[in-house]
């Protein structure tokens, strides 16, 4: 009965998550439907590590995923972002999934920005737990970056698991590898449009689109769209002071709802 359990789990797994391996994190990429590409915010330590270089404090998050109400299908994650003079470094950590099954990932990575180029590098330690089979473990490189075109346009590129790392020596089955592309229109300081492309080795490519609206000081109102599968998706931002609360909602058109709420504190340098 555990085997069938594992079994089913895995399946709904594949189909559900197959195509967004990017481990994308924060109420802010989901209330844009994960066009967050461009984004140089502490999420970007998931979300794009090349935009981690355009961070400008210190900060601690952590952020709470609730999948179409699904106790194992669940997300947490957590991370600090230290910056500096010569760059600044975070660390992550990431989890999904249960005592069945449950991927987790912890990942250290550096960011810098050269004039109006802004480059991250970073390695995940994997672990892939299968309860009636046993645990695997990867390390994957993953490189990005953003690149401010105009004060209004923005060009960003990232790649997760640059070495196509294995998970397993007996079967030969590597980490996903997923590349993305996207570009940032920024018509007034209160006003984000963004697009991208997502593309996993193995699967179809992924299209999205989000906007972000300041509509009164320290509130965001956020929608976005992404394909395969169809999602609509919107959200809220509230960022007092150094406190920043946001959340996002999406629809997936297959399987329901997808709430994620995430906070952080900044620490100013």
């Amino acid at each position: 009965m555990k085997l069938l359990a594992s079994l089913l789990l895995i399946s709904i797994w594949t189909i559900s998550f197959g195509q967004t391996n990017s481990f994308n994190l924060g109420g802010r990429s989901a209330g844009m439907a994960g066009a967050s590409l461009t984004l140089g915010d502490e999420y970007s330590l998931f979300n794009n590590i090349g935009g981690l270089g355009r961070f400008e404090n210190h900060a601690a998050f952590a952020a709470y995923q609730n999948r179409y109400g699904v106790t194992e299908f669940q997300v947490v994650g957590a991370g600090a972002v230290y910056a500096s003079g010569i760059g600044n470094a975070g660390i992550g950590f990431y989890k999904f999934g249960d005592d069945l099954y449950s991927e987790q990932r912890l990942h250290l990575a550096f960011g810098n920005k050269i004039q109006m180029v802004s480059l991250g590098i970073g390695i995940d330690l994997l672990q892939y737990n299968i309860s009636t089979v046993g645990t695997n473990r990867a390390l994957a490189i993953q490189f990005g970056g953003i690149a401010e075109i105009t004060s209004q346009l923005r060009f960003g590129a990232h790649i997760f698991n640059l070495n196509q790392a294995e998970i397993s020596n007996e079967t030969g089955e590597k980490a996903p590898t997923v590349m993305k592309a996207g570009m940032s229109y920024l018509p007034s300081d209160e006003l984000i449009f963004n697009v991208e492309v997502e593309k996993d080795l193995e699967f179809d490519e992924v299209f999205r689109a989000g906007i972000e609206y300041q509509i009164v000081d320290k509130v965001f109102l956020r929608t976005g769209i992404s394909t395969k599968p169809f999602m609509g998706a919107f959200g809220l931002g509230f960022h007092p002071k150094s406190l920043k609360f946001d959340y996002g909602f999406s629809n997936d058109s297959r399987l329901g709802s997808i709430h994620e709420l995430s906070v952080s504190y900044n620490f100013k340098k």
